[in-house]
């Protein structure tokens, strides 16, 4: 704890420093309140009950000097209903530019493809899936250390990345997270074939493991981006780690079964273009995925341990494409962006956690700017095709002056028609919040 308070002191006392003649530093900062309960129309054991309950501080501090910038930002949250308070460190790189080329080192964002909230090529930072505000947002990016080495021509750029150090994705792994349930469930039916009894056997979470800490066990990026008239175009390439663990089932009995996991490696091809038309912006994303590793399920997987004494694979290698096309339009205080997007993978899925080897869906946004725009409404969607369950984000955003803005909205996640779908099955988690949020 002293250590984080030493930093947040030294990165304060950094923000008074002086602007000299060819350089300066910012300090700005954004305090929030984020509250939030179930919504009515949840079941009666959820009904009511608050999921939200954050006080956060962002503080970033910006310092230049001719070619050279320094920026750190680190965020402060007590989470009410836990108890817990987290200091997380967010960006902290510095940056060298000059004409033809830039070096930048350190903590820092990646962000990959032209996708808005739906990742296709943005392979490369984990995601915050920790709790609800996390998964619902656009931005839930964790940022990696890395080394982003460029050069820069009259409209192309060129961009290596290397990534020293394994960043996996936030988990919601501590007893009592209302995420929990969805990615690790509390108990798995075993079946007994030779009498025909089936068990319900409760889940212990035991450890997850890491790939070592070693040179060689590094990821790697490559990006080229041309910026024409007619169009503006990328190329990616990535070579890395899955940064979700694939979960390994061990039965014993009586306890129950006890989960573990381990990461696999990922290869990613992808590209994305923009074509503007009008007061509208095209957009196409798709990544190339070759022997992607899939989680096997876990009745497949206890049932393969008790038939063999040999260790098992977890997963099965499969191709898999992603695909998105989506269009922006802008007029007079309007904002709508609507995107399909569609993910295919090959061979039989049979032993796979995943049911179905296509899946699609489609996402809208729509927003209005009123009152001198200080009120700005929005709406977005997201509906799955597979099982017509969707996800509802409607909000209203009140600006009481430049720093101060107050929001109330909505997270409903609903079910489909026949099975809950993947966000149906959040339909008791379905929330009703307000947020105070100042910024300077």
């Amino acid at each position: 704890m002293k250590r984080k308070i030493l930093l947040a002191v030294c990165l304060f006392s950094f923000a008074l420093v002086q602007p000299g003649a060819e350089g300066g530093v910012d300090f700005s900062g954004i305090g929030e309140c984020l509250w939030g309960a179930s919504a009515p129309w949840t079941q009666e054991k959820s009904r009511g009950h608050y999921t939200l309950g954050n006080t956060s501080f962002n503080g970033k501090l910006n310092a230049w000097y001719g070619e050279s910038s320094f920026l750190a930002d680190a965020l402060v949250n007590y989470n009410v209903l836990t108890g817990d308070l987290d200091f997380s460190l967010g960006e902290v790189y510095l940056d060298y530019t000059s004409s033809f080329w830039s070096l930048r080192v350190g903590r820092q964002k990646i962000v990959w493809g032209k996708a808005d909230g739906i990742d296709v090529t943005n392979t490369i930072c984990p995601s915050d899936l920790s709790d609800l505000s996390s998964v619902t947002s656009k931005d839930s990016k964790l940022p990696v250390d890395a080394l982003q080495f460029s050069l820069t021509g009259k409209s192309v750029t060129f961009d290596v990345f290397w990534i020293p150090f394994f960043n996996s994705s936030a988990l919601p792994l501590k007893e009592g997270n209302v995420l929990r349930p969805f990615f690790i469930p509390s108990s798995v039916e075993y079946t007994i074939e030779a009498s025909g009894t089936t068990f319900t056997l409760p889940l212990e979470v035991t450890a997850f493991t890491k790939p070592e800490s070693v040179f060689w066990e590094g990821e790697y990026g490559a990006k080229f981006s041309g910026y024409f008239s007619f169009c503006d175009l990328s190329l990616y390439a990535f070579y890395g780690w899955e940064n979700l663990p694939l979960l390994d089932y061990t039965l014993n009995i009586p306890n129950g079964i006890s989960v573990s996991g381990e990461y696999e490696r990922l290869l990613m091809f992808g590209a994305d273009a923009a074509l503007p038309l009008g007061e509208s912006v095209l957009r196409m994303e798709g990544a190339f995925f070759p022997q992607r590793h899939f989680q096997k399920s876990a009745e497949k997987i206890i049932k393969e341990k008790s038939e063999s004494t040999e260790s098992i694979s977890l997963s099965e290698s499969h191709n898999e494409l992603s695909y998105l096309a989506g269009i922006d339009w802008m007029h007079e205080g309007w904002t709508l962006t609507a995107q399909y997007f569609m993910d295919y993978v090959w061979d039989s899925m049979e032993n796979l956690s995943r049911e179905k080897n296509f899946e699609h869906g489609l996402t809208v946004n729509v927003s209005k700017s009123l009152l001198s725009e200080t009120l700005e409404l929005s709406f977005t969607g997201l509906l799955n095709f597979n099982d017509m369950d969707s996800f509802i984000y409607p909000q209203a955003e009140y600006a009481l002056s430049d720093q101060i803005k107050f929001s109330l909205g909505a997270w409903i996640f609903l079910p489909g028609f026949e099975k809950d779908g993947k966000y149906g099955a959040l339909k008791d988690l379905s929330s009703i919040f307000v947020k105070a949020r100042f910024s300077f």
